[in-house]
């Protein structure tokens, strides 16, 4: 009978420290995906080893644009490289209402140390400010959005 409970022990010892290895795999894969994610204005995030603070914003900056004012968006907060090598950010927010796309900022970060920090800035300079959206979407720059 101790035997049995030896080996049943054994056995749920063996399947916790699986577990607890698949869930650290899950994690760093995750941390360094690349897949879109959709994120909440404000609230930090993680992408491709990137985090962004808590407390990011979308500003309305009017510019000047062949003698016309216009107001476009931009993305301003804080940035950390949470990977283990030195590398830069690049990615871009897709704001959208029902699936459509409203309006996209290009996002960039010089090259960061391991937990180095920095102030990130978004400029949509070709976009106009989106008035009403119910989605921000991260996701590696230049990819083709979709509707739907």
């Amino acid at each position: 009978m101790r035997r049995g409970t030896t080996r049943l022990a054994t056995a749920l010892v063996v399947l916790a420290c699986l577990g607890a290895l698949g869930a650290c795999s899950d994690d760093d894969a995750a941390s360094t995906s690349t897949d879109p994610v959709e994120v909440e204005v404000g609230k930090a995030f993680t992408w491709n080893g990137f985090a962004v603070e808590d407390g990011w914003e979308l500003k309305a900056i009017e510019r000047s644009v062949s003698m016309e004012e216009v107001v476009t968006p931009e993305v301003t907060g804080t940035i950390k490289n949470t990977s283990d090598e030195e590398r830069a950010a690049l990615f871009e927010m897709v704001f959208s209402a029902d699936g459509s796309e409203v309006a996209t900022v290009n996002c960039s970060a010089r090259k960061m140390l391991p937990d180095q920090s920095q102030q990130l800035v978004c400029p949509g300079l070709s976009a106009t400010m989106p008035e009403d959206y119910d989605a921000v979407v991260v996701q590696e720059y230049g990819r083709e959005t979709t509707s739907g």
